[in-house]
């Protein structure tokens, strides 16, 4: 079914999460300019596409929450040896995914209802929320079961520094990503 959707609507993002499909339109400016900003606070960093972990957009992630569920979050943290760990129809195993990064679009998905637990249960041990509808950026960590046990949350004014378990120590200011700019 998701194959099927995949073709009848291009450049749409094509999810199975607990056996339910979703499809999501294209990104808009706003979001594309925030998975940028954080990639370039990412190289900043130090991180590179070399024998360190690597920042990588749009990777699809096979979970364990349904027999064909996985997504796509905009942005991914992966070890070196992902190509090692592809499971089937060009997912990868989340136990080589250190962070995945949903950027919300204007009418709210399932970035902050249903990927939670998904990722909790596929072992992810950073997910990053950044919601643009409330302004702010959640940091969920210490995966457990379908849940997360830390959610710190940011807002404007604020910065957030992700776990050095990612692969480099970055700070990033939250009104880098969540206040618009003309």
């Amino acid at each position: 079914m998701a194959d099927v959707l995949f073709d009848r609507f291009p450049g749409h993002r094509v999810e199975v999460l607990g056996g339910l499909v979703s499809v999501e339109p294209l990104q808009d400016m706003c979001h594309a300019r925030i998975l940028s900003d954080v990639m370039a606070a990412f190289f900043r960093a130090g991180m590179r596409c070399d024998d360190r972990p690597r920042a990588i957009q749009r990777l699809a992630i096979w979970l364990p929450t349904g027999p064909f569920d996985y997504a796509i979050p905009d942005l991914s943290v992966v070890d070196p040896e992902i190509d090692d760990h592809m499971i089937e129809f060009n997912c990868y195993d989340p136990a080589v995914f250190r962070l995945v990064l949903e950027v919300t679009s204007s009418a709210l998905g399932d970035e902050l209802t249903r990927k939670p637990a998904a990722y909790a249960s596929g072992g992810v041990p950073v997910y990053v929320i950044v919601d643009r509808t409330n302004q702010r950026v959640m940091v969920l960590t210490e995966p457990q079961g379908t849940e997360y046990r830390v959610r710190a949350v940011h807002h404007p004014g604020e910065s957030f520094t992700l776990p050095e378990s990612i692969g480099v120590s970055v700070t990033i200011p939250v009104n880098d990503l969540v206040v618009i700019r003309p």
